[in-house]
């Protein structure tokens, strides 16, 4: 794999060279590098970004220090693979009965969120997924099917409030129009401070050994 330095700091990137008519890059949640480009002569455009690119990986290390298992927002200590969370017990060996358990508490929170706001907005959803999903928070099917991601319940409760607002909106609004971002407003005025907050989290959910081995077996 190709490598560069940047500011002292040697990265790898991965090219994959297309017919496109401008370079695009991305950073993954563990910090790889992936670009696509019309030649595989882009050290010129990686110098040009170079600020960006550290701030992105300067984000997934700081997500890789961050010690325990996020719930709710909260980091609890799973050094002996059991975490307890007030009453509840989880031990995280147990792959089968965690994922059960965190299916469930996810569930119990975010239906009356659901219901509230279905009736603000005047809709109702048909059906209501927890999935595992490496690559989206939610989703909001055509035939008006709400799909969350199980690693929501590592957020604050004002972010998981947030999630749960955007998909059912869409079941007014489908696309992201202004229209759609003001129907989210009436909930969250700060919403872009919000959709901030949740790229941190999803690059911190995505290196904690414990929800990324959750989410590890379906994409």
């Amino acid at each position: 794999m190709p490598e560069m330095e940047l500011s002292g700091k040697k990265i790898q990137y991965e090219v994959s060279v297309r017919k496109v008519r401008y370079v695009r890059i991305y950073v993954n949640p563990e910090g790889k590098i992936y670009i696509v480009s019309p030649t595989k002569r882009i050290e010129k455009f990686l110098k040009e970004k170079e600020r960006w690119i550290l701030s992105k990986l300067e984000r997934v290390d700081r997500a890789k220090e961050i010690q325990g298992f996020p719930y709710l927002g909260k980091f609890y200590s799973s050094e002996t693979g059991i975490i307890v969370l007030g009453n509840k017990i989880l031990n995280l060996s147990d792959r089968k009965n965690l994922e059960k358990t965190l299916k469930n508490e996810l569930r119990t929170l975010i239906m009356p969120i659901i219901e509230e706001r279905a009736v603000s907005l005047g809709v109702e959803p048909k059906r209501v997924f927890i999935r595992k999903q490496k690559t989206r928070w939610g989703s909001c099917s055509p035939k008006g099917n709400l799909s969350f991601n199980l690693a929501m319940l590592a957020l604050p409760l004002e972010l998981i409030e947030y999630l749960v607002t955007h998909e059912v909106a869409h079941l007014v609004e489908m696309n992201h129009s202004k229209r759609f971002w003001r129907l989210v407003e009436k909930f969250h005025p700060d919403w872009r401070k919000k959709r901030k907050e949740l790229k941190d989290w999803w690059v911190i959910i995505h290196n904690n050994p414990t929800w990324k081995e959750i989410l590890g077996g379906e994409k």
